[in-house]
């Protein structure tokens, strides 16, 4: 029987902020896969070694390859994509996720072809098709190629550029649910008990954004908000359960954007014994919603604060205030639910005296705990487009804090220095 692999070439580096998940990408296309019955076996590269993962690859002798592929990752997806066009010549490689979405044409010289944006029916039915029509990687005008949603594919003799699609509500509640059985579950459960005691897993419940910062890119899941059926949630839930997980990560962009269907989740939630974290918008935040998250097993939330300057936000086009800010972290710290926040300073545009408000405002808040990190600009952003002399194909994979991509007008080292002295003033008061 032809076979499907799917590949995270994520390799573990053992970052002092690392949060290590199964990739539910490959997890959701693995169960859409399953479904119309095509063999198919997820290889997650998180605790593998490169010749490790190429010794299973070869072994399993696919026809098909997916290779998922963000900006940190495109260097191992090169990689991967080389060894496997030397050693199996006649598989079909298949480059998906954000950085193809964006630039396809990048990736279509080592890859067969790209497919972008949401595909969990288009790549699948795709691979079903080839399959059938016992086509070869040669073959492939044998397919219906306006067919497949995403389809991206710049060969001799052959031009296709298929619209990306984003699925609707009706539409997501056909999907099964994602297929966690190549995971290494205890591998991945260990490193969240030796980091906090947990055993957290990762689940998507909300899909899309509407908001439109400056710095973010997202160019799969797109602008339309979309909310997955709770019962099937639930669903998965109970599934990850089974797994022997006891805690959620919830990683959504936009979990608390709908208060009504929150409080739903919440209600559902309770008495699970299952805890929770999720990232939060600050804004219609009150003491009724904090209290029913944290009946539910909310522990954390994650809110982006960004900056201490309200005029950085309106440069980041954040659609919040910093009073909004403020009224979140206290409310959700008198509903006893631990707060973390993400700060960015060197922004383009602010000045020295904005960053010295942004680390004041940090150590003013009753926040558990804080992060800062410099403008990373994301292919597809606003920013992206604006900063100076800026590689565009270039693969960044550095995990420092504090390395621009771009020039700017602040120095690294100064800032270091500030982020260095507010996480030790941090630290002290905590303490």
């Amino acid at each position: 029987m032809p076979k499907v692999a799917l590949v995270y070439p994520y390799f573990r580096t053992h970052s002092a902020t690392e949060m290590l998940f199964p990739p539910l990408g490959a997890a959701s296309l693995a169960g859409q896969l399953h479904s119309i019955g095509v063999e198919t076996r997820i290889f997650d590269c998180t605790f593998e070694t490169f010749e490790g993962i190429q010794e299973k690859l070869l072994a399993y002798r696919p026809e098909i390859v997916g290779i998922y592929t963000m900006v940190t990752l495109s260097r191992n997806s090169f990689r991967i994509a080389e060894m496997l066009r030397a050693s199996l010549p006649d598989c079909l490689l298949v480059s998906g996720g954000p950085l193809p979405t964006l630039y396809p044409e990048h990736f279509s010289t080592a890859f067969d072809i790209v497919f972008r944006g949401e595909v969990d029916l288009s790549f699948p039915q795709f691979c079903k098709d080839l399959f059938d029509l016992k086509a070869s990687r040669r073959e492939l005008k044998k397919l219906p190629l306006k067919n497949y949603a995403g389809l991206f594919i710049r060969k001799t003799g052959l031009k296709v550029e298929n619209p990306t699609v984003h699925c609707p509500e009706k539409q997501l509640e056909s999907f099964p649910l994602p297929y966690r059985g190549d995971f290494d579950h205890a591998a991945y459960q260990k490193v969240w008990l030796d980091q906090d005691g947990s055993k957290t897993t990762s689940i998507i419940i909300t899909l899309g954004c509407p908001f439109n910062c400056d710095f973010c890119s997202r160019p799969v899941f797109g602008n339309l908000f979309r909310r997955r059926n709770l019962d099937l949630v639930m669903d998965e839930v109970k599934q990850i359960r089974q797994l022997g997980y006891d805690s959620l990560w919830i990683a959504d962009d936009n979990f608390t954007l709908d208060l009504a269907f929150l409080k739903e989740f919440c209600h559902r939630m309770t008495g699970r014994q299952m805890s929770w974290s999720c990232l939060s918008r600050v804004s219609r935040i009150d003491e009724e919603i904090t209290q029913m998250m944290k009946a539910a097993g909310c522990r954390r939330v994650y809110l982006g604060l960004e900056t201490g300057n309200q005029e950085t936000l309106k440069l980041m086009k954040k659609q919040a205030s910093l009073e909004e800010g403020q009224k979140a972290v206290h409310l959700f710290q008198k509903a006893g639910i631990e707060v973390a926040a993400f700060f960015i300073v060197g922004y383009p545009g602010e000045t020295v005296p904005s960053i010295e408000e942004t680390f004041r405002f940090a150590l003013e808040l009753p926040l558990d705990a804080i992060s800062f990190n410099v403008p990373f600009p994301l292919p597809g952003s606003q920013l992206f487009e604006r900063v100076s002399k800026l590689n565009k194909n270039m693969d960044w994979n550095e995990e420092n804090e504090v390395t621009f991509v771009f020039e700017s007008e602040f120095d690294p080292d100064w800032l270091q220095r500030r982020i260095s002295e507010t996480m030790r003033a941090f630290s002290e008061r905590k303490k």
